[in-house]
């Protein structure tokens, strides 16, 4: 808990002050302050390695104070009009959103801490070794810059934009409490799941159906029950980039609805809702690129709609030919962004990553959207119910025609990529890699509202029925029986999702609780300023995140140089080849770590050397745990 208050200070912390000088109150307030936590940090982060200083909490302070002096600027010289106006909501429409935020924030802290474990439990999965030592190479570098943490430290590894805002964050986390990079990691991904993402939906439900203290009151509780985002996000991958930046989504979407004018009872005002749209799209970039996109995506409807609109306005004005124009502005616009993306190297590697294969027919890939079962889970037929209901209503909310037409969207890209998923298809889904789990998380961001609308028109349809207790009482009991029916909003899907990246069973594990202890003896051993060597297959590339001892093969998809691969296929050899310890010299590698003898892993390419250290002249065992060996390097002495 005292981690999780302090992931809270760094989430809300630098955005409270920015957003009330820029006049936000209330729920607006709330949810966007962590879009404004995660651009001031992420943006700190480059400008520092830019200048030269070290990524510190100290500097991470200083950002937050020179973004609330920027806010003042601009509070001061907005200050004659209404641009930045208070728009405060009475004070029971946010105790009104805070109590429905209650139960939703009890239950996903339990399903949390139910799926993960021990706080400090790791996380197994593909990506995981990356974000891990992603975070030790920034503890021990100062580097924490989305320009350059993709190289993870090694200069032989050209340097590109990766969306480092959260291990920004988790790293500040890890500097400001003294926790290990597990517990941070976990504890940051919990927070979003349990805190940023539902308050993200109350601003998104708040402009979309204004005051309405029916539709804040069950919006926290639907908002984790749909097990594709935030839940699936936590464990698949591992992605928890894009779990910050989908979390922060909704109010991106809220934020793009009031710019072009779709909403209920407007409690941020179009003007301000640009400058804040800036900040939400910058705080998206850092966070994820993808999520960027989604919002793309979801915004294309409701920006053509509102260019309709005025056209229509311009027309009836004696103004047609000027409507012409921003109308075949605005399709060129979005055709010439979508030929630059389709097209353009900057994005070649994602658009054509190959990793995942379609799984579905069409037919069934389209019963996943609607029945909220995608990638082949159970049918989630109340929720669902919920969904259908909200957007056969919304001929009754213009406003809720878009969200309609925004999770259409994300359902025919959902369809593309898990029935058909080729090169053509990839010219619409490769932004997300192609990948059918981030392109399902997409669904929850308009299925919420559009549950939230199920609800209160079944609750219109009954509540003549049940005079005592009015529109409010049925919602609630509607919402409360989603709940008791479905065992607490479907937790078993829920907790499977994130459970999946943190095995119980040790067979499963690729770094045992056995091994763990074993490599807390490693440090001991190696010392601090010597690299390890290790086939990152077999668990020992967690040695950096978990002991602070660096590694030289960093992560799983690593690209090596010509150097770096010849080490590893003929680290054998050292007590004879020249070469090899040329290289160990280069790399300050003195040791070499063997966590496993699994025949399946230790014939990874290139990394047969490491494989043939225990048969080769040249290397002293120092320790050993059952299959878990550290040899020192003697070969070059």
């Amino acid at each position: 808990m005292p981690v999780a208050l302090v992931v809270v200070g760094w989430l809300w912390g630098p955005g409270l002050p920015v957003g009330l000088l820029l006049g936000l109150r209330g729920i607006a307030l709330f949810a966007l302050a962590p879009v404004f936590g995660v651009a001031v940090v992420a943006s700190a982060a480059v400008v520092a390695r830019l200048v030269g200083v070290a990524w510190s909490v100290p500097v991470a302070l200083v950002a937050s104070a020179v973004a609330a002096g920027l806010a003042g600027v601009v509070a001061v010289l907005a200050r004659r009009g209404d641009f930045l106006a208070v728009r405060a909501d009475p004070r029971r429409v946010w105790l009104v959103a805070a109590a429905g935020l209650s139960p939703a924030v009890a239950l996903a802290a339990v399903a949390v801490v139910r799926a993960v474990g021990a706080p400090d439990a790791i996380s197994q999965v593909f990506d995981t070794p990356f974000h891990y030592n992603a975070l030790a190479h920034v503890l021990d570098s100062g580097d924490a810059s989305s320009l350059t943490v993709n190289a993870v430290g090694d200069p032989e590894t050209p340097t590109a934009f990766y969306p480092a805002a959260w291990h920004d964050l988790t790293s500040l986390v890890v500097m400001s409490t003294g926790a290990s990079i597990p517990v941070a990691a976990n504890v940051v991904c919990a927070v979003v799941v349990v805190l940023v993402w539902p308050v993200g939906c109350l601003l998104l439900v708040r402009q979309l159906f204004g005051r309405d203290p029916v539709a804040l009151a069950v919006a926290g509780v639907l908002s984790i029950a749909f097990p594709a985002f935030p839940w699936d996000l936590f464990g698949w991958g591992v992605l928890w980039p894009n779990l910050l930046g989908l979390a922060l989504a909704p109010a991106g979407f809220a934020l793009v609805l009031t710019v072009t004018g779709w909403v209920a009872d407007d409690c941020l005002g179009r003007g301000r809702a640009w400058l804040l749209l800036a900040v939400a799209v910058g705080a998206a970039g850092f966070a994820h690129p993808n999520v960027v996109f989604s919002l793309i995506a979801l915004s294309v409807f409701p920006a053509g709609a509102a260019v309709y609109v005025r056209a229509r306005g311009l027309r009836a004005g004696g103004r047609a030919r000027r409507g012409l124009v921003e109308c075949a502005v605005f399709v060129g616009v979005v055709f010439g962004g979508w030929l630059w993306a389709a097209t353009t190297p900057a994005l070649a590697e994602v658009r054509n990553w190959n990793a995942w294969k379609s799984f579905e027919t069409p037919a069934a890939a389209v019963g996943e959207v609607a029945l909220n079962a995608t990638n082949q889970r159970d049918a989630l037929w109340l929720l669902s119910a919920l969904v259908v209901v909200g957007a056969v209503t919304a001929r009754r909310r213009p406003a809720i025609r878009w969200v309609v037409a925004g999770h259409l969207v994300s359902g025919v890209l959902y369809v593309l990529a898990a029935a058909l998923n080729r090169p053509d298809t990839d010219l619409l889904t490769g932004y997300w890699y192609s990948d059918s789990h981030r392109l399902a998380a997409m669904l929850p961001i308009t299925g919420v509202p559009l549950a939230v609308a199920g609800v209160l028109a079944l609750s219109a349809r009954v509540a003549p029925r049940v005079r005592r207790l009015g529109v409010a009482g049925v919602a609630v009991g509607l919402t409360a029986a989603l709940v008791v029916l479905t065992g607490g909003l479907y937790p078993g899907d829920r907790e499977a999702r994130v459970a999946v990246t943190y095995p119980k069973a040790e067979r499963d594990k690729l770094v045992p609780d056995r091994t763990r202890e074993f490599y807390a003896r490693v440090a001991r051993h190696v010392p601090e300023d010597s690299v390890v060597l290790g086939n990152p297959f077999d668990g020992s590339v967690y040695l950096w995140a978990l002991t602070g001892r660096e590694v030289l093969y960093s992560h799983l998809l690593k690209p090596l140089s010509a150097e770096q691969e010849y080490l590893a296929r003929n680290l054998h050899r050292a007590a004879g080849d020249p070469r090899v310890c040329a290289a160990l010299a280069r790399y300050r590698a003195g040791y070499v770590l063997i966590a496993r003898d699994d025949p399946a892993i230790v014939g990874v390419e290139p990394y047969g050397g490491v494989a043939g250290v225990p048969r080769a002249a040249g290397f002293e065992l120092v320790d050993r745990e059952g299959p878990a060996r550290l040899y020192r390097i003697t070969a070059c002495r």
